[in-house]
């Protein structure tokens, strides 16, 4: 079927990855030969040239984030590219399943894979870029403005009839709603809407689309390429009338021969560039995104902060947190609506974290009371190793600051977990949620605050979740969040409605 086999498939994670999209190696199944659905094991085709490479592409095919289509966009990517040179690395990743960071995280693995791979292909100082399409035009688009570090930040980046925006007057719904799910939250439509993030430091860009496109609204790319000129982003667009969607690197049409002329000479000419001026360019670049970035998430809820004060909303609770908040409030937007509840849930998140942005997300609010739920991500160390006792510190430190301000705090056990899947070198995890656990009751009886106990409740014999409340052993189904919501209800002595 193909001109090309691969070299070689490189394994995301060898070793199991980080986190889950609550897909399992036996779920993956194949249709028409190149559409792949629930992936769990994200992996990269690599095809090589026979020559010293020119540079290095990564080809993130699209699907709607329903599924990979490896074939026009993917193994077809690299019978064009290959014979001109360059090494053509498709990659097949996960699908969001409800975890939007997912994709996002394979495509930054993928990443550093490759700039590690670089000196082993021979080429150590090669140029890494990024084409997309469609929906995987949003992917490569969220890498090249998401990126974490200079290793991850792509040299360039392609983006091909791509979905850019999750604004709901030009996102392709589809796509929205396989990654953010039926109802997302302003929040997550500015996060994921890859025109909002770009910023000078956003690398040079080649955009191309078809007016007659009958899928994903060429307002997208319009839209990406107007903030790109307006952050000084060298880039380029091209519109060409007819074409529609989907043709990848195999279907021809007028214009074709054009497109792909313009995308060979935007690869070169972005490989050519001196490499060492490159890497210094890059590295000063993060250095002063390093300095300038919300470390601490202030910018996420900023907006929904503003406009609870503006109304002079009355918040009778604000749920905070981490992903385990954050989930609760978007799976169970009418549990929270109708109790007066907010949630300031932020994924990955640690008490330190939680601390620091407790002025902005809670007091700022003024609600009568803050329901504290945090521990996991600091017993999981995502920032670094702390100490229990450290993480009992500041969680005194944001009942000290409620209690200041007149807010009465709420303090949550930390939810049964028996590992964490994207560090497995915490191996004594139940061990610690539990001590934590024995601390915070503790605190909150001496100092008559309120404790609600989720753990007993939903604990199995091994200090896991029970069965069938979470399909990554961390995260709640909508199944635990049934048995969280009575007892917090019952501490809070609401009705339920």
């Amino acid at each position: 079927m193909y001109a090309l086999t691969p070299a070689q498939t490189v394994w995301l994670y060898p070793d199991g990855a980080p986190d889950s999209n609550g897909y399992t190696a036996a779920d993956e199944y194949v249709k028409n030969e190149t559409k792949i659905y629930q992936i769990a094991e994200p992996r990269l085709d690599i095809y090589q040239p026979d020559s010293t490479p020119k540079g290095i592409l990564l080809s993130i095919p699209g699907g709607g984030y329903s599924f990979v289509s490896s074939g026009n966009e993917g193994v077809k990517v690299a019978e064009y590219f290959v014979p001109q040179g360059y090494i053509v690395a498709v990659l097949k990743y996960r699908l969001p399943n409800n975890h939007e960071y997912i994709p996002l995280h394979d495509a930054l693995q993928s990443i550093r894979i490759l700039r590690d791979s670089a000196e082993v292909w021979k080429t150590p100082d090669a140029t890494i870029g990024v084409i997309g399409f469609s929906a995987g035009g949003h992917l490569a688009a969220s890498l090249l403005t998401h990126y974490t570090d200079s290793v991850t930040r792509p040299d360039f980046g392609i983006l091909v009839y791509p979905v850019i925006s999750m604004d709901s007057t030009i996102t392709h719904a589809g796509s929205c709603k396989q990654l953010l799910g039926p109802q997302p939250t302003e929040e997550q439509r500015l996060l994921w809407s890859a025109e909002k993030q770009v910023t000078p430091q956003t690398p040079p860009c080649l955009i191309v689309a078809c007016q007659d496109d009958p899928t994903v609204k060429i307002e997208n790319s319009i839209r990406f390429y107007q903030a790109l000129t307006a952050n000084n982003v060298p880039s380029s667009l091209l519109i060409v009338p007819l074409g529609k969607h989907g043709w990848g690197f195999s279907r021809q049409f007028q214009d074709r021969d054009h497109i792909d002329k313009l995308i060979s000479a935007f690869i070169a000419t972005s490989c050519k560039e001196d490499y060492q001026s490159m890497h210094i360019r890059k590295e000063t670049l993060f250095d002063r995104n390093k300095r300038t970035r919300d470390w601490a998430k202030f910018r996420r809820y900023a907006d929904s902060n503003a406009e609870l004060v503006t109304n002079k909303t009355k918040v009778n609770a604000v749920f905070y947190g981490n992903s385990i908040t954050y989930n609760w409030a978007k799976m169970r937007p009418e549990f929270f609506h109708s109790h007066g509840f907010v949630g300031r849930g932020i994924s990955g998140q640690t008490s330190s974290e939680m601390l620091v942005r407790f002025r902005q997300d809670v007091i700022e609010l003024h609600p009568k009371n803050v329901v504290i739920l945090c521990g996991t991500n600091d017993i999981a160390q995502n920032n670094g190793t702390i100490s229990l006792e450290n993480t009992m510190g500041n969680i005194i430190s944001m009942c000290e600051l409620a209690k200041a301000n007149k807010i009465r705090p709420v303090l949550c056990s930390v939810l049964p977990a028996r590992s964490f899947r994207w560090n497995p070198f915490v191996v004594d995890a139940p061990q610690q949620i539990q001590a934590l656990n024995e601390m915070i009751k503790a605190y909150a009886a001496k100092n008559k605050i309120l404790y609600v106990d989720y753990y007993s409740a939903m604990v199995d014999t091994d200090g896991g979740l029970k069965k069938g409340l979470s399909k990554d052993e961390v995260h709640p189904l909508e199944a635990g969040y049934a048995i969280m919501e009575p007892i917090i209800l019952k501490t809070l002595k609401i009705q339920n409605k």
